[in-house]
């Protein structure tokens, strides 16, 4: 009987090691897909090139520009691209729903870059002058079929420009009802009453040409609504120095992310607090499953004995070594876990 424990034991091991790993594969990529920490670079205007990465999914640019796009965030260490998926003015591209849209989401996670998406584009008065129905209609369209390749959504950039602050609650509260992932307001500098009262993330916009001082004092505005705040708009050139210091002072202040380049890699990231929650969700599987690999290297190292005893609700594994008149062993299960001593005289 023993024997047939031993080799049953023995042909588990690699089901069990497949289940190891699959947790750990779990675990690992908690952190893999959240916008808290996330690094962008939406605004890329210099001497050599003038990109916004809002345009990205225009049909008046083809491939070759995207891919330099692509490379360029890459290099500048972002996690995230911002685009747009819908707008009417020429001046970047005009964007419409394309059939070809979940590949080019596709590939743009497989890069790395997880998209979030901004719903309507400011400076195109024949989108803005449609009603609300029409709006919702197309986010309802952009959930159902981006939703699992998206990050989250930001309702509009500088909304305040075509919609009012009870619009925009209005437009917030309806795709909360389409969506889990975070919804976010962006608007013209600086901070207008109403507009972000639903808003699970505030798209801070400082303005340009800041100093320092000037800088900080927008941010810590913004953060004194008590709302994440990824500060998303600050400097022209996201590639610049200047742009980059900035978006560090964003992160040490307390931003959870940033959209026009930054330096440092800690910005409000929720990767420890997630990967506690999960540890906690799943800590008695995990030691499960230590405990079966552990039994089954000793079974077939050492041939030990080994009992096992198991219900509905509980388990227990137990490995015992005699030594002279003496045993001792170790028993662990879900419900407990101790060491065993006997004496024989």
């Amino acid at each position: 009987m023993k024997e047939y424990i031993k080799d049953c034991l023995k042909s588990f091991s690699g089901v069990l090691l497949y289940v190891c790993v699959l947790f750990c594969i779990i675990y690992a990529s908690i952190a893999q897909s959240d916008i808290y920490g996330s690094r962008a670079s939406f605004l890329l205007h210099n001497d050599l090139r003038n990109w916004m990465s809002l345009s990205y999914l225009s049909t008046s640019v083809d491939d070759a520009w995207r891919s330099r796009v692509e490379n360029a965030l890459i290099n500048q260490g972002d996690t995230h691209i911002y685009i747009y998926s819908q707008n009417g003015d020429d001046g970047i591209g005009n964007v419409s729903p394309q059939s070809d849209w979940e590949l080019r989401l596709d590939h743009l996670n497989s890069r790395g870059l997880r998209p979030v998406m901004w719903l309507m584009a400011d400076d195109s008065p024949n989108l803005a002058s449609k009603p609300l129905s029409y709006h919702k209609s197309h986010n309802s369209e952009m959930v159902q079929r981006f939703d699992d390749k998206v990050d989250g959504y930001v309702i509009g950039l500088e909304v305040d420009e075509y919609w009012s602050a009870a619009q925009v609650r209005e437009m917030v509260a309806d795709l909360k009802t389409k969506t889990n992932k975070p919804v976010g307001v962006h608007l013209t500098p600086g901070i207008k009453p109403g507009y972000l009262d639903n808003a699970d993330i505030i798209y801070l916009q400082t303005g340009f040409n800041l100093n320092e001082s000037q800088f900080r004092a927008k941010i810590t505005e913004a953060l004194s609504l008590g709302k994440p705040v990824i500060v998303s708009e600050y400097h022209m050139d996201s590639s610049s120095t200047v742009a980059k210091r900035y978006g560090d002072i964003a992160c040490k202040m307390g931003a959870v992310g940033t959209g026009n380049g930054r330096n440092v890699h800690p910005c409000g990231q929720r990767e420890i607090a997630l990967k506690k929650q999960w540890y906690k969700e799943y800590e008695k599987e995990m030691f499960g499953i230590g405990a079966a690999l552990v039994t089954l290297y000793a079974v077939s190292r050492y041939d030990l004995p080994v009992t096992m005893r198991a219900t509905e609700d509980s388990y227990q594994i137990g490995l015992q070594k005699p030594i002279g008149n003496h045993t001792v062993g170790i028993e662990y299960g879900n419900m407990r876990s101790m060491l065993t001593y006997g004496f024989r005289f």
